[in-house]
């Protein structure tokens, strides 16, 4: 009996099976090559849109942790008076995303992570005359696929690199080696092929319904990418995309690491790994706009360039860092802190006053007491603290100032102080 169902219903399958081959194969073609367009489309714009976020935070991150303009002496790159020859940053990127940088100053590679297939360095070489021009000369951005550094085929992104008087001095790049670009695109690819041809064959019996689910979950991937593109960090990946178990569920997965990387260069200062500046202030506007009760603290490091000069600045990051996660202990439970610009900080406590200024003096404590053990030699420092509890009617910028006033009262007034 069971037997006669079975073969029933097979008989049926293939009487369907024939009737709707040559409209489903072709639909399935189309579903294929759309989505493998789509796909590549997706995934190429998405590595142009990404090289070029990671030049823009780059410059923006030069621009907002120092301040000045780019001089180029010695050997040395200059931001105002103070030294960026650091590569760091670069590795740190180039670690995360597998992307490589540059810094020029005008056509030369003076910073960069670009190395050739023995391991050279292209620090010293210079950039070619298409993008001389383009960047240099007429100074725009430039974004090519096939360049040729240091004997490497990249995709990358060129971006002025300007002074305050928007005299273009250099340039930063970003790319990837095109080789490993391809070979993930071509892996994907295939993988998407494969996928889609067993789709065809299940969709002689599902047809449009899972078809059309892809190719909608397809979009949802693409319209996500396109949002980050346009600037919005904000954007969560649909569920649905991240819990597929398949080839659109890994690019999910990856789209959502790229935006949460990028989201963390962006409101990260990449040295002490506080907030930044700009994140800061955005974090301080929520506060105010739910009537939440807050401090400001501005504090400062004393007598910082001594520690640079004597020490060198490795010396100096290496204090920075050290500082910041000192503070980090200290306001963990009861705020957030940011790197406000080279060696100050901006601390915003969630309480009241009386344990704001007693945490305060623990940190100051805390500091003054501490050793700081670099390169077998101990250097001791002091800071100097502005707290500014104002009224729940001031503005943050208000407060900002006056505790910075503050500040500086007690720079004034011999340092290493408290002034409240």
């Amino acid at each position: 009996m069971l037997f006669a169902q079975k073969k029933k219903r097979n008989g049926i399958r293939k009487k369907l099976l024939f009737v709707v081959l040559v409209p489903i194969g072709v639909l399935g073609a189309m579903i294929i090559i759309f989505g493998m367009i789509l796909l590549y489309q997706s995934y190429t714009r998405s590595i142009q849109d990404e090289l070029a976020s990671t030049t823009n935070i780059l410059t923006d991150c030069l621009e907002l942790t120092v301040r000045g303009d780019y001089s180029y002496e010695d050997g040395m790159l200059l931001k105002g008076d103070l030294n960026i020859t650091d590569s760091t940053m670069l590795y740190r990127v180039k670690e995360k995303s597998e992307i490589d940088t540059t810094i020029f100053w005008q056509d030369t590679r003076i910073l960069s992570t670009v190395e050739d297939e023995y391991g050279v360095s292209a620090v010293g070489t210079k950039a070619g005359p298409e993008v001389v021009e383009v960047v240099l000369k007429e100074g725009k951005d430039y974004y090519s696929n096939a360049l040729d550094i240091n004997g490497v085929t990249y995709i990358g992104y060129y971006k002025p690199l300007e002074n305050n008087d928007h005299s273009i001095v250099g340039m930063v790049f970003a790319g990837k080696r095109r080789q490993l670009v391809y070979k993930k695109v071509c892996g994907i690819l295939l993988w998407f092929l494969a996928f889609s041809v067993i789709a065809v064959i299940i969709a002689i019996c599902l047809s449009r319904p899972f078809s059309n689910q892809m190719v909608s979950d397809i979009n949802v991937i693409n319209e996500f990418l396109k949002t980050i593109s346009e600037g919005d960090l904000t954007v969560i990946l649909d569920e649905s995309i991240a819990g597929r178990n398949d080839e659109l569920g890994a690019i999910g997965m990856y789209a959502s690491k790229m935006e949460n990387d990028l989201k963390k260069l962006i409101e990260t200062d990449p040295l002490t790994s506080l907030y930044n500046r700009r994140s800061c202030n955005n974090k301080l506007n929520v506060l105010k706009k739910q009537g939440i009760k807050f401090c400001v603290v501005m504090c400062d490091i004393d007598w910082f360039k001594k520690i640079n000069d004597n020490y060198g600045h490795g010396a100096g990051d290496y204090v920075l860092v050290a500082v910041s996660e000192i503070i980090q202990e200290n306001i963990k439970d009861c705020g957030f802190a940011s790197r406000w610009g080279g060696e100050e900080f901006l601390l915003v406590y969630q309480t009241d006053f009386p344990t704001v200024k007693e945490k305060v003096e623990q940190l100051q404590k805390r500091i003054r007491e501490f050793d700081f053990l670099y390169n077998g030699e101990t250097i001791k420092i002091t800071m100097t603290f502005g707290i500014e509890a104002g009224d729940k009617d001031d503005s943050c910028e208000d407060k900002i100032k006056n505790s910075d006033k503050k500040l500086y009262i007690g720079k004034n007034n011999g340092r290493d102080q408290i002034v409240c």
